[in-house]
């Protein structure tokens, strides 16, 4: 997750009623709160018109200010402006009044700028970023590495308190019985489906083409409960206001252990569904091969999240692209990282046979082999899988 700036050096300055008041993120000001009670209004929200540049403010914003000032939704906005403490330079921006956090976040990136201050009555203010995935520096190495961790973690805490799973759901604002209906159908399907693909397989046609591609392991799962969490983000979006960043931080914990249920789900179904057909690089044994599991469930996680956080068809489009180069890289990364231990492996064994007067048994060395795999594997797949969880988290939050 982004680090929470509470020490920003930003600062929004508006003069509205007669009253001069500053939202500074973070700190929460009483002024605010008499300004929201004047008009009437719940929230604020204070958007730049021009992006900030660590720079002395230059005389050219003022027309880019105008300019984008017009291109604003209906209604009553009023002037204020940014200012950085650390450098003095203030950009002009306007104040606006109960606009949710997500058509705050559209409105300023579609005029081009990269934060916005947004705040509640009696809470503190806080500053948010166009891009969920652009605060600080997300695009990092060091970044991704943290919110990996940081997701492990939180999932690791979830798992702990998964014994408040029927209060999640119902948090969810859904019910068990709704729960349990969609992890039946979700299994059974995958019964189904395995099954007859088992039947199907080899055959040509364009019936047998269809049911291979629908029901390959990860798509079937990743509709389902990709599906089912968009209906329960969608009510939340129509509750009267959005969560405080302290509110949603504790809406999260009681929602968490759904989620991970619900990703538990996808992983059966895939298990299930790997069983029971031939997929490629797969081995129907006891266990399957995890490869072959690991990477159908990659794929289903990373095809439910644009699915279930996505508004509209476009928004769609793009996050299906952006998960599907996610997921393709990160199998990528799981083969060249199975490619190179394989490597390390057997240089390993060989020195050590060098070193040893006996010979190693094969069945030995394919044990050690199988472990250093598996090992190799399950710890990628997880760090993969807790930079999903963190994303996740941030989208459900709807920070």
């Amino acid at each position: 997750m982004p680090k929470k700036n509470n020490d920003s050096s930003i600062e929004a300055h508006i003069r509205i009623d007669g009253l001069a008041l500053v939202a500074a993120p973070g700190k929460h000001c009483a002024d605010v709160d008499q300004l929201l009670e004047r008009n009437g209004a719940h929230s604020f929200v204070f958007i730049p018109l021009v992006k900030t540049t660590g720079k002395k403010q230059r005389n050219t914003s003022s027309a880019t200010a105008l300019r984008r000032k017009k291109t604003l939704p209906d209604g009553d906005w009023f002037d204020g402006e940014l200012r950085n403490t650390a450098d003095g330079e203030t950009v002009p921006g306007v104040l606006g009044f109960d606009v949710r956090r997500r058509d705050a976040r559209a409105i300023a990136e579609k005029l081009g700028v990269k934060q916005f201050v947004w705040g509640a009555h009696g809470a503190p203010a806080e500053e948010h970023f166009t891009k969920i995935l652009e605060d600080d520096d997300a695009y990092s190495w060091g970044e991704a590495r943290r919110r990996a961790l940081f997701g492990l973690m939180d999932m690791y805490d979830t798992a702990v308190n998964m014994r408040q799973l029927p209060r999640a759901v119902e948090e969810s604002q859904t019910t068990m019985e709704r729960f349990k209906q969609l992890s039946y159908l979700v299994l059974g399907i995958a019964i189904v489906a395995g099954l007859l693909q088992g039947v199907l397989l080899g055959r040509e046609g364009w019936l047998a083409t269809l049911t291979l591609i629908a029901f390959y392991p990860p798509i079937m799962p990743a509709v389902f409960v990709g599906v089912y969490l968009r209906a329960l983000m969608k009510k939340a979006e129509s509750q009267a206001r959005d969560f405080t960043a302290k509110e949603a931080e504790d809406n999260w914990v009681l929602v968490a252990p759904h989620l991970l249920a619900l990703w538990a789900l996808c992983f059966m179904a895939v298990l299930i569904l790997t069983w029971l057909q031939t997929v490629p690089s797969a081995d129907v044994g006891i266990l399957g091969d995890t490869d072959g599991v690991s990477t159908s469930f990659i794929i289903c996680v990373w095809m439910l999240l644009p699915i279930a956080h996505s508004r509209d068809f476009n928004s769609l489009v793009s996050s299906a692209f952006e998960s599907g180069i996610t997921a393709l890289l990160s199998i990528f990364m799981i083969k060249l990282t199975l490619f190179l231990t394989n490597l390390l492996t057997d240089a390993l064994l060989e020195l050590v046979a060098a070193l040893v007067p006996f010979d190693i048994p094969e069945a030995l060395q394919r044990i050690i082999s199988a472990i250093i795999n598996i090992g190799a594997e399950v710890f990628f797949l997880a760090v993969l899988l807790g930079y999903a969880w963190s994303r996740t988290r941030q989208q459900f939050m709807k920070l």
